[in-house]
């Protein structure tokens, strides 16, 4: 195999560009090409990209830059640099006029166009090509399940795209409307998954509670996936407080393969934020979810995303944040201050409050989340929990990283467990967020 046709891929973001990443190496495998996960190996870099942030997107050009001085140094011998997902879905054919431009720009709906692209590109001698932006209603990938690890979580998306528009939010811009995968093509994934091994699977989307197939909502998408024999544990993620009903904790609860685990974001507890940034739900209501889905799930978890410094948040507004994570007791937040990404409704409104206090109402919500979870977990040491083994740990030697259905991770030291094997453990600490276990060998 030539190395002009070996492709090294650099994924950044979500897991659905994890997931998109599996689906194009499997289009350019099934064309000649030939997968490394050594770039200096590579006669072709792709980088799957992120728009969520302007951070993201630096982070991108700087690394098309570096990618390109190391080619001119000798230290890399790449012909080709293209640049995918939601990054080349928003800037589009502009981004080929840039000093730190890629060869090629491929948007999220045409990675089947791909292997033809990149064929064409190396026989011509062509310098740059741009493949069509924008969305197709129809176009869905399939990973092939070889291509995610046995017996971990296997990714498989559901749909892509929203229709709620967030005011902050570009993933319309990036991702498109919401456009469902079919439930008959997702169970087929699902089964072809657990035919090579795989006993667990994690439902994608940007929103997948919002999820609408036939008439059938996500619960009913549940149940389906549930009945799938030899599948042991279900996930999914990103869940919007909007779509979780009663009726959907209820099949959370009643459906024993769906893990205990919540992602919702709530971003903000303040309601006038809130409708600002086109929530759809108050704080009341978020807290009113929160509660009804502790009385009915048991050992249920939860994670969520919060944004401080919208346009417009007072202290006192952010205060209220602060006392809904105070209420939730979260096991894990993501948090951000806010900043304006281009062509979203919230970049018509004046970024009102200062970078500086921006940051101190991001430590202080971090402060809190640190001292919750220092709570969480000294209140774990001693409980028995089972976990399933993702594999080796880095460090230290001879140790496997494990999580439980309610997604905590688990450190077990001197362990030989193989993936996915289920173990019972007894829980002595915690470092950080993850827990140290001790296999209890003659449980009683």
């Amino acid at each position: 195999m030539s190395r002009e046709k070996t492709v090294y891929i650099e994924t950044y973001g979500c897991q659905m560009n994890v997931y998109d990443s599996a689906a194009i190496h499997d289009f350019l495998a099934r064309d000649g090409f030939l997968r490394t996960d050594d770039p200096a190996r590579a006669g072709i870099v792709l980088l799957n990209t992120c728009s969520v942030r302007d951070l993201a997107e630096h982070k991108i050009i700087s690394r098309i830059g570096e990618l390109r001085s190391l080619t001119r140094r000798g230290e890399l011998n790449v012909d080709l640099i293209g640049l995918c997902g939601c990054m080349a879905e928003r800037l589009g054919e502009t981004f080929m006029k840039g000093h730190n431009r890629p060869d090629l720009v491929v948007g999220v709906d045409r990675y089947d166009r791909l292997p033809g692209i990149l064929t064409d590109l190396l026989e011509s001698g062509r310098s740059a090509s741009a493949v069509s932006i924008g969305h197709l209603a129809d176009m869905h990938y399939v990973a092939p399940p070889e291509a995610m690890p046995t017996n971990n979580s296997h990714l498989v998306t559901i749909h892509k795209g929203c229709d709620y528009r967030c005011t902050y939010c570009i993933v319309p811009a990036t991702r498109g409307p919401q456009r469902e995968k079919k439930q008959d093509v997702i169970i087929e994934e699902i089964r072809n998954i657990v035919a090579a091994g795989g006993r667990e699977v994690t439902l994608l989307g940007q929103n997948v509670t919002a999820y609408r197939n036939n008439g059938g909502g996500f619960a009913d998408l549940l149940a389906a996936v549930s009945a799938i024999d030899g599948l042991e544990r279900i996930r999914f993620l990103t869940g919007h407080p909007h779509d979780m009903d009663r009726e959907l904790i209820e099949a959370v609860a009643a459906l024993p393969k769906v893990c205990p685990w919540l992602h919702v974001p709530a971003q903000s507890g303040a309601n006038r934020i809130l409708k600002r940034m086109k929530r759809l739900y108050t704080a009341e209501r978020y807290i009113e979810m929160v509660d009804t889905a502790r009385s009915l799930i048991p050992d249920v978890t939860f994670s969520g995303d919060f944004i401080v410094g919208f346009p417009g948040e007072t202290d006192a507004e952010f205060r209220q944040t602060l006392d809904l994570v105070r209420h939730v007791r979260y096991d894990q937040t993501f948090n951000f201050k806010y900043s304006e990404r281009p062509d979203t409704p919230a970049a018509r409104l004046v970024d009102d409050v200062p970078e500086a206090e921006k940051k101190s109402r991001l430590a202080l919500l971090m402060d809190l989340q640190q001292e919750i979870w220092e709570d969480i977990s000294a209140g774990c040491i001693g409980e028995t929990w089972t976990v399933w083994c993702e594999g080796r740990a880095r460090r230290p030697q001879g140790a496997v990283k494990c999580r439980t259905a309610n997604n905590r991770k688990v450190l077990i030291e001197n362990c030989d467990a193989g993936l996915g094997d289920a173990l019972r453990v007894k829980i002595a600490g915690h470092r950080k967020t993850t827990f140290l276990g001790e296999i209890i060998t003659d449980e009683r």
